[in-house]
């Protein structure tokens, strides 16, 4: 995973509230619970930081106040990925021609996995050719009607099988809420790659 950027500015703030929060705790527990409390500071602190950054932010409680305006986009997204490939390049089982087409582009599925914490993120992309995992992300909440999810990505290429190099690209996703969807365009370097196309995609239940 590797960190993201976001527009929003109280986001920082969180982490003097952890650190509030600790320095009560730690001259609190003595009266609590006694002498046993032979914690450290320091790892209240740490204990408190991860709690919150791996869990906590995810509550929608807190998203419902305002305290938390990060959207969770953890979990696993399936859906189609519309590519100016020319497709004679892809295998004919890959290629799916039911459904909604989209600008004459080639239509795939494909399936993105992202693993969200409140600082860190990682979009894993499995694609019909090959698979891709990002470099860097930004999530903004204040530029469209919707969150926007953007990330740079490095695709290692296909198998020994397949014509696809490794090459760089990147993404602009749209989060809709209501619809639990990512949808949006990417595009690969046109000195390695040079394709382009629109990516569609549905949050999975877990459940299901």
């Amino acid at each position: 995973m590797h960190s993201y950027s976001t527009d929003q500015p109280k986001r920082h703030r969180r982490y003097i509230l952890i650190g509030a929060a600790s320095a009560v705790l730690y001259l609190e527990l003595p009266i609590l619970i006694g002498p046993i409390a032979g914690i450290s500071f320091s790892l209240l602190s740490t204990v408190l930081y991860i709690t919150f950054t791996k869990y906590l932010w995810k509550w929608k409680f807190l998203h419902e106040i305002g305290l938390v305006g990060v959207p969770n986009l953890n979990g696993t997204w399936k859906g189609h990925l519309y590519s100016s490939a020319d497709p004679s390049d892809i295998p004919s089982k890959e290629i799916v021609n039911d459904g909604r087409q989209i600008e004459d582009k080639t239509k795939m599925k494909t399936k993105i996995e992202i693993e969200q914490t409140w600082d860190q993120i990682l979009v894993t992309l499995d694609g019909a050719e090959s698979a891709s995992s990002s470099q860097a992300a930004t999530i903004l909440l204040n530029e469209k009607a919707w969150p926007t999810l953007s990330y740079n990505y490095f695709n290692d290429g296909g198998n020994s099988r397949d014509k696809v190099r490794a090459f760089y690209g990147s993404a602009i996703l749209e989060y809709d809420a209501a619809e639990n969807k990512l949808e949006g365009r990417y595009f690969n370097r046109p000195d390695q790659r040079g394709t382009h196309g629109i990516i569609e995609l549905w949050r999975k239940d877990p459940s299901d």
